[in-house]
């Protein structure tokens, strides 16, 4: 069920239009030995381009995988019930991009009338008052254009033919409807993610490095959307379609790298970090602890409720320790110090020192981010360090 009748190449995504059914070659175990005088022909044209073509490829699904990387945002016009999947890449179950370089419409009403009668829909109790709900997946299609005069197959004689220049890679959109299905048993307790280096080496070992089994036709169309209680009825107006919510959840991720810097350490992309800490001593015989920060602090927010001490000892185990006021300084050539005075000395070998900067009161940068953020738009968090006596 084709979304429309034109996909983002321009041809006709039927299977009557032989100019989509261009293939390109995929070899990634061997190039040519090209040498002096060598004769070429077709199959080493194609081996040279399935070579290159087939490890990128090849790299794109085992070190990447499959998913959606951008775009592909499906919307829904209650209005004009219209619905537009907007340009985005993702890549297939072979490692093939899947780019959509321009907006995408159907309306609803009349992809219905054309296909209310498919087999999909035959458990339907009508079709003049349905609901139901549709994924909206991508594909991947090839076209073949700029013809070009050909020489004609060899049992052709002198006549001449008409051949294509370019094989284009492009998508074909389809709507297909999402079965109802029943949550199967939970097998065994769900598995941490955090892993040991010897687990994950077993885990490494055991994985194949092709699919063990051919991908099958319909893995190879990736969920973008589903278009939950679409609601199609025949009224006193004629025909009406509605959309509860289009679930963008559906659909399989496959985050790029720099969004990945993004959300896991916004400082790489060049945002101002929150104030961490350098170095902790103990001073005045053991009842102060002086911390070093590697940036400027807002000095009204160094207040003893953003610091707290513990120390270990074998006997007792952990003592909580009263930070009873907190100075803050700064010495051109030095590094911003906070020394917190303790209610008293301290005598175990371990001093473990936490500064608060997530919370309602955190500890603040000169430039107001909190104390180990990593970008001015996330939260702070607790930084911890400690001090070994003796």
């Amino acid at each position: 069920m084709n979304l429309n009748d034109l996909n983002a190449g321009g041809c006709l995504s039927t299977p009557l239009s032989t100019r989509c059914d261009a293939t390109l070659p995929d070899n990634p175990a061997c190039t040519l030995n090209v040498h002096f005088g060598m004769l070429m022909g077709v199959d080493e044209f194609r081996a040279e381009q399935g070579f290159h073509l087939g490890r990128s490829r090849r790299h794109q699904r085992l070190m990447h995988g499959t998913g959606v990387v951008a775009g592909y945002a499906v919307e829904f016009d209650a209005e004009t019930f219209d619905l537009r999947v907007t340009p985005g890449l993702a890549v297939d179950g072979l490692g093939r991009d899947l780019v959509l370089e321009q907006d995408q419409c159907v309306n609803l009403v009349q992809w219905w009338l054309q296909h209310q009668k498919d087999d999909a829909f035959d458990d339907l109790a009508s079709l003049h008052d349905a609901t139901f709900d549709l994924d909206v997946t991508v594909g991947y299609a090839t076209c073949l254009t700029q013809p070009v005069p050909a020489i004609a197959e060899p049992c052709a004689g002198q006549a001449s033919d008409i051949a294509y220049a370019r094989v284009c890679e492009t998508v074909g959109l389809q709507m297909v409807r999402r079965r109802p299905t029943t949550p199967g048993p939970v097998d065994g307790p769900a598995v941490s993610p955090c892993i040991s280096r010897d687990q994950l080496a077993q885990v490494q070992t055991a994985l194949p490095v092709e699919a063990p089994d051919p991908v099958q036709p319909e893995a190879l169309h990736i969920p973008v959307a589903c278009l939950r209680g679409l609601h199609l009825h025949q009224g006193p107006q004629g025909w009406v379609a509605s959309v509860q919510r289009v679930d963008h959840g559906v659909r399989p991720l496959l985050l790029s790298t720099a969004l990945l810097q993004t959300l896991v350490v916004p400082a790489l992309t060049g945002g101002e970090p929150g104030p961490t800490v350098l170095a902790s001593t103990l001073e005045a015989a053991g009842a102060q602890v002086a911390l070093r920060f590697d940036q400027r602090l807002a000095a009204a927010s160094v207040q003893a409720g953003v610091f707290a001490v513990s120390e270990f000892d074998d006997a007792t185990g952990w003592q909580v320790r009263t930070v009873q006021s907190a100075s803050y300084t700064e010495a051109i050539g030095q590094a911003p110090t906070v020394v917190l005075q303790l209610d008293q000395a301290v005598a175990a070998d371990v001093l473990r020192i936490a500064v608060i900067g997530n919370g309602s009161t955190p500890l603040l940068g000169r430039n107001l981010i909190p104390a180990g953020a990593t970008h001015a738009n996330c939260d702070g968090r607790v930084l911890t360090t400690t001090i070994h006596r003796g």
